[in-house]
């Protein structure tokens, strides 16, 4: 259920045919669209990509650990957007969620863009975050350190709880840099 204060300012924005379009399984598309989408308040934006994100995915939010899957068709992986700051780099995780595939998942790179932009960026239409589990200077957490993983696990749910979605933590075989994704990675889901 939407509140009214939402519902007028989608309207105002002029965001609702769109997320109707969305609710009918088409993929609004073409120039009108796109300024449609660049010239939207920033706030509307992201209210109606997290109502698109809702509707379409639900409220999981799974998070891969150490690495994001492999972009596909069903996946996007975004980074950062290079030179972006917080505000476009929100944009733009709202743009993927409005005019991309229905029911896309959008993974957000917690390690490259921040934990508070990536929790943020889930109310902006990203479904997953990706990231290793590391200790407070960012480096990676050894093996026989489970004590302090199972923090920072707690840590991260912590984060997806308080943007109001359900955390699924999805184990990952790390890729090396510059390396795609082996054949026999195999996503290992636990909540």
């Amino acid at each position: 259920m939407t509140s009214k204060l939402v519902s007028e300012l989608l309207e105002r924005s002029g965001l609702l045919p769109l997320l109707a379009q969305r609710e009918r399984g088409i993929v609004p598309c073409g120039a009108e669209i796109d300024e449609l989408v660049d010239r939207a308040d920033t706030l509307a934006l992201g209210a109606a990509a997290d109502l698109a994100r809702r509707g379409e995915c639900g409220d999981e939010t799974r998070i891969h650990v150490p690495a994001a899957p492999p972009a596909t068709n069903d996946v996007a992986v975004i980074v950062s957007a290079a030179s972006a700051g917080g505000t476009a780099f929100l944009r733009h995780v709202a743009r993927e969620r409005l005019v991309g595939p229905i029911g896309r998942r959008i993974v957000v790179d917690f390690a490259a863009v921040g934990l508070e932009i990536a929790q943020v960026a889930l109310s902006f239409g990203a479904t997953d975050l990706a990231g290793p589990i590391a200790s407070r200077k960012g480096l990676p957490m050894l093996e026989v350190d489970d004590q302090k993983k199972v923090v920072k696990r707690r840590e991260l749910a912590a984060f997806v709880e308080r943007a109001g979605f359900r955390p699924v933590f999805v184990t990952t075989d790390a890729r090396p840099e510059g390396r795609s994704t082996p054949e026999s990675a195999r996503p290992h889901v636990d909540s």
